[in-house]
């Protein structure tokens, strides 16, 4: 697999993804997790934030198609494939330091293969399984945000969730995960952490979300995101490589 140079731009390294991603289907996905961790190291990493932080162009291609995601952490696709629909995310999970508590996300799967590099912070990582065992928890159906701007949630019962996984991983980890494993992760004492994700092309129309808490209504509700402009998003990635 071709290698990327500490100071490769960005069309060069957006390049060398187009054919990880279309290669590992005949493959496997080990070429993401090689070209992710790469990508992770922090001088390859701060030289890509840096070019993007100088160019105002891809500032507003990245602020339009990022948001403050409903779990609790800054989604910012900072690249998307053309031949093939892949995304390179960057999340980044704000210190809350008047936050003691363990912070949890709703348990839910996705509608791609992804894998993750834990760039810094540490949280703790859980899967779980439908089993008549487990607890109970209210089920949804997630259909991703369109042109109006909003994701929905359209409630489908009750489900028992079995937790069969669960461990605390630290800066440095990097793992795959399939499209159908349903998960979660929490942070201990709104902790910082951040992480880099390379998303493959989707499979499915919607994801299942799993929410202990009780839903309002019966009915398919909209939310709206929210989206950080082209000048908070430069200052979001400046104030990130502060972390290094």
């Amino acid at each position: 697999m071709a290698q990327i140079r500490t100071d490769a731009g960005l069309r060069e390294i957006k390049d060398l993804l187009d054919v990880v991603v279309e290669k590992s289907d005949t493959v496997s996905f080990e070429a993401n997790v090689s070209v992710l961790r790469r990508l992770a190291a922090p001088e390859e990493l701060k030289s890509m934030l840096g070019q993007i932080i100088e160019d105002e162009d891809q500032l507003a291609e990245i602020a339009a198609r990022s948001y403050y995601h409903a779990n609790n952490f800054l989604k910012l696709v900072l690249m998307a494939g053309d031949s093939a629909p892949w995304k390179l995310r960057l999340h980044v999970w704000h210190p809350q330091p008047d936050v003691t508590e363990e912070i949890v996300e709703d348990v839910h799967s996705h509608r791609w293969d992804f894998t993750t590099a834990l760039l810094a912070g540490e949280y703790c990582a859980r899967e779980f399984r439908v089993d008549d065992t487990g607890d109970e928890h209210h089920h949804l159906k997630y259909l991703p945000v369109g042109a109006d701007e909003s994701f929905s949630l359209e409630p489908q019962g009750k489900a028992r969730l079995l937790n069969v996984f669960e461990a605390v991983l630290p800066a440095g980890t990097v793992y795959h995960i399939n499209h159908e494993v349903l998960h979660n992760i929490s942070r201990s004492g709104g902790g910082a952490a951040a992480s880099l994700v390379l998303q493959r092309p989707a499979v499915t129309e919607f994801t299942n979300v799993y929410r202990r808490t009780p839903v309002e209504t019966e009915d398919k509700v909209a939310v709206k995101v929210e989206r950080p402009g082209p000048a908070e998003l430069r200052e979001e990635l400046q104030r990130f490589l502060t972390w290094f």
